[in-house]
C-alpha cells in the first residue's frame, strides 16, 4: 500500500515490497527521485532529506520564487494553464 504524504509543500510517497521500504519525490524541474530504505521511518527521512536538497538546489531570488509559487497555486486550485503567461 501506498502512504502519499506532504513535507515543505511537496508530495512524496512511501511504500514497502518484502522486507524493503521505498520512498518517491516527484520533482517537477526533474524526472524525480526515488530509494530504498530498511524502515518506513527511514523511507520518510529520506524523502524529506530529498526534498530539502530540492529547495535548496532550486531556490529563486526574491519575487521569482514568491511569484512562481503563486502561479502554481492558482493554476492548481483554478484548474487553469498557463496563468500568467
Amino acid at each position: 500500500m501506498r502512504i502519499t504524504k506532504n513535507y515543505l509543500g511537496v508530495g512524496f510517497e512511501v511504500w514497502n515490497n518484502q522486507q524493503s521500504w521505498f520512498w518517491y519525490v516527484d520533482n517537477t524541474n526533474r524526472n524525480g527521485m526515488i530509494g530504498a530504505a530498511a524502515s518506513e521511518s527511514d523511507a520518510i527521512a529520506e524523502a524529506h532529506s530529498s526534498i530539502e536538497e530540492i529547495s535548496n538546489s532550486s531556490a529563486e531570488a526574491g519575487w521569482e520564487c514568491s511569484l512562481g509559487k503563486l502561479a502554481r497555486y492558482l493554476a492548481s486550485v483554478c484548474g487553469v494553464a498557463g496563468v500568467g503567461s
